[in-house]
């Protein structure tokens, strides 16, 4: 059940002639998972080639159309409630490039005003938006480079702060990543958000400002720019694992608890060692020189509308020992998205709630960086609609999300 042959077309097609992967008859089932064990037995197929978990519960999985028939059998063979939800996965994704299409020609006649958030920003627009604040709020904002990736883009961080624009190192510091996962634009806008009402309407957050934001809007930046010119599903980093597979998953690729990976095209292939991607470098470097005074860690991913906290390294799961004041802190982000009429989120350990996963960011900044709190935020993603949800949605759920990091704040 592997598709190497397919995967090799397509790796030349992108590697000679820079064309976009098509994903044309590519379904996507939604799965309802009675059971742990079932979970189990859909876990086996998340490293076949064809297979894609489109979020981390397996509650959307896209399959290649040969793998279509195997799949829908399985499900049947092993009584898994399931659906097809997308029929062909590239019309979605044409839908979502003829929109940013059209809002760029419609910008470009009228010209930006002021920021919007009425479609996914590419890596310059973004890192131009940055400078343009540390130019603009210098008493309050510092923007820097923390390293270079492989393919040698920058990844710059932004600092929020009353003192300056440097961390003070007395205040609590709020520790932020978005896009570890180069296809979760959602994500990554919604750090942007964040970023933009700290600094464009600091005078309404105040409250928040008792803290250090430290923040990294796209921490694998070609493997963003890889899904806007390439491949619009693409994951990992742009890392040549082997002649044939490109790739680390980053958020696999952390010191606490690694384990190796056999399968170098692999989604979730770890990397050759702990730490050893240029952007997992640079964001472990930045956290340890704040280490005397790292408060709260945040992994902004997409999808799954889920507060997830750490340990997930291990089943019987082993909870964090201040679990309770983790989810006590969930609960009270659960509840001020509700209150805005945002999804109810699910609160939990991620071991529990979803499957173990090695390496990940959560885990080391708990287990190792010295952070006191660490989650992994899923948020809400398309559902029927494509991989992320639309961009006409977007503001909906930047806002939601900005719930959760001001709930947060206070609470620490």
């Amino acid at each position: 059940m592997k598709f190497t042959a397919t995967l090799v077309v397509l790796a030349l097609a992108v590697l000679v002639g820079g064309e976009q992967v098509s994903y044309r008859n590519f379904k996507v089932f939604k799965i309802d998972l009675a059971s742990r064990e079932q979970h189990a037995l859909l876990k086996r197929w998340e490293d076949v080639e064809g297979v894609d978990f489109w979020d981390r519960a397996g509650r959307r999985v896209m399959i290649h159309p040969e793998l279509q028939k195997h799949f829908e059998n399985f499900l049947v063979a092993n009584k898994i409630a399931h659906e097809v939800i997308i029929e062909d996965v590239e019309a979605t994704i044409e839908a979502e490039r003829k929109y940013d299409q059209e809002y760029k020609k419609s910008k470009a006649t009228l010209g930006r005003s002021t920021v919007d958030f009425e479609h996914f920003w590419d890596t310059q627009e973004i890192y131009g938006y940055l400078d343009e604040l540390a130019a603009s709020y210098p008493n309050l904002v510092s923007v820097e480079v923390i390293g270079h990736s492989h393919e040698n883009r920058e990844i710059k961080a932004i600092t929020i702060t009353s003192t300056n624009g440097q961390v003070s190192g007395t205040k609590p510091v709020i520790f932020i990543d978005g896009g570890v996962h180069a296809r979760e634009w959602a994500g990554i806008m919604s750090v942007v958000y964040l970023i933009h009402e700290l600094v464009e309407h600091n005078s309404d957050y105040q409250d928040m400002m008792t803290n250090d934001w430290v923040i990294v809007p796209v921490a694998n930046p070609d493997g963003y720019e890889f899904s806007h010119t390439s491949n619009r599903m693409w994951r990992k980093n742009r890392f040549p694992s082997s002649i044939l597979c490109t790739g680390v998953d980053l958020n696999r690729n952390f010191e606490y608890m690694w384990a190796s990976g056999s399968n170098l095209c692999s989604d979730t292939y770890p990397g050759t060692g702990p730490v050893s991607e240029l952007e997992t470098q640079a964001l472990v470097s930045l956290m340890s020189r704040y280490r005397n005074n790292l408060s709260l860690y945040l992994a902004v991913h997409t999808y799954g509308d889920m507060i997830l906290y750490p340990f997930g390294y291990a089943w019987p799961f082993i909870p964090v020992s201040n679990a309770a004041e983790h989810i006590a802190m969930g609960e009270k982000a659960k509840a001020a998205v509700s209150a805005v009429g945002g999804p109810n989120y699910i609160v939990g350990n991620s071991a529990e709630i979803l499957y173990t996963a090695y390496g990940a960011s959560d885990d080391y900044a708990v287990g190792l960086a010295g952070f006191t709190y660490g989650f992994t935020l899923e948020l809400t993603g398309g559902g029927s609609q494509g991989f992320d949800l639309p961009a006409s949605q977007l503001q909906h759920v930047a806002h939601s999300a900005f719930q959760i990091y001001r709930s947060m704040a206070n609470d620490i």
